[in-house]
């Protein structure tokens, strides 16, 4: 029986779900946001770029692309391993989003995008991110808004699903600040654009800028190039009714001369402490609280997740609670 997840820190499952599949025939789509993300770095080129939720490695090349180190992180083990390194830079970390299993001020660069939405937590998920880009590091966010062209269009599902049952209730017009879209095979939540950047200043990362995205869904507008895309974006930042935006932000200070050697950029998810992550595939160990990790061939795993998280399975036809006991880690 699918559920929508919402509240405090969560953990979804979407090993079961083809993102892949899901993304297929959106190459447009997938352009554009690549141009997004280099634009929004290409000011301020960062040495190590932390890649939140890279998935399946959608917008890893824009990444790679800039020329820094790339850490690309995702809860979905399996999805990672099946995805080759595009560059001898470039490493795939198995981590929980909530407990990233790096030490402070490791980066100088992160990119969370198509994810925010997705989070029960965001401020906690932004908190991490914050903590671990330091001073004068840039961190682009892309975030669904409400209202939106895209919450109208739920509305209508809505209620064309529920409206003859007599529970079909608006997202557009919610008056609850963060509100779950609860149609969809996986857990989306909206909120209004105040609000989010009000999470965004309260863990202490400033906003420089937004570029909106979706006008190159329309087949009429197929032969635009993907940077004039982002310029009129960026143009109309201010514009109501985009369904998806990009934040640039920024951690204030003064940028570090360097950063933290790769072998050091390492700690503990679960206690914080420096750690030792290996060269070669072996076990991973923290010598202050026990907690164990793996490296292997592909992937470093370092997923953390507190005892009593609630876990969820998402695939084509819901969310679904995992039993206690069945999840890894």
């Amino acid at each position: 029986m699918s559920r929508t997840v919402s509240g405090a820190e969560s953990v979804v499952d979407y090993s079961r779900f083809d993102f892949a599949a899901a993304w297929s025939g959106r190459d447009r789509v997938t352009e554009v946001e690549r141009a997004v993300v280099r634009e929004a770095f290409s000011g301020r080129p960062p040495r190590r770029i932390l890649e939140a939720g890279a998935g399946f490695g959608r917008l890893t090349p824009a990444l790679t692309g800039l020329g820094a180190a790339v850490i690309a992180v995702d809860v979905d083990r399996e999805t990672l391993a099946r995805t080759a390194p595009l560059s001898p830079a470039q490493q795939r970390v198995a981590a929980n989003l909530y407990h990233l299993p790096f030490r402070a001020g490791a980066f100088d660069g992160a990119s969370l995008v198509r994810v925010y939405h997705h989070l029960s937590d965001p401020a906690r998920a932004l908190r991490e991110l914050a903590r671990v880009v330091g001073p004068g590091g840039r961190v682009v966010v892309s975030y669904a808004p409400a209202p939106s062209v895209g919450t109208l269009v739920q509305d209508v599902r809505r209620a064309l699903l529920d409206g003859h049952r007599g529970r079909s209730r608006s997202i557009t017009f919610s008056a609850v600040s963060s509100t779950p879209v609860a149609v969809d095979p996986f857990p989306i939540f909206v909120a209004p654009r105040r609000e989010t950047r009000e999470r965004f200043a309260g863990v202490g990362l400033a906003l420089d800028r937004e570029v909106v995205t979706g006008l190159e869904e329309f087949p009429l507008l197929d032969r635009i190039p993907a940077g004039a895309f982002v310029r009129l974006g960026t143009a109309l930042s201010e514009a109501p009714g985009f369904p998806v935006r990009f934040a640039v932000l920024s951690v204030p200070g003064r940028t570090a001369d360097r950063l933290v050697a790769d072998d050091e950029v390492w700690a503990c998810p679960r206690c914080a402490d420096p750690l030792r992550v290996p060269d070669d595939p072996g076990t991973i160990r923290c010598d202050a609280c026990a907690y164990v990790g793996e490296r292997t061939a592909t992937v470093v795993d370092l997923r953390y997740i507190p005892p009593g998280t609630p876990r969820y399975s998402a695939d084509g036809s819901g969310v679904s609670p995992v039993p206690p006991g069945t999840a890894r880690r």
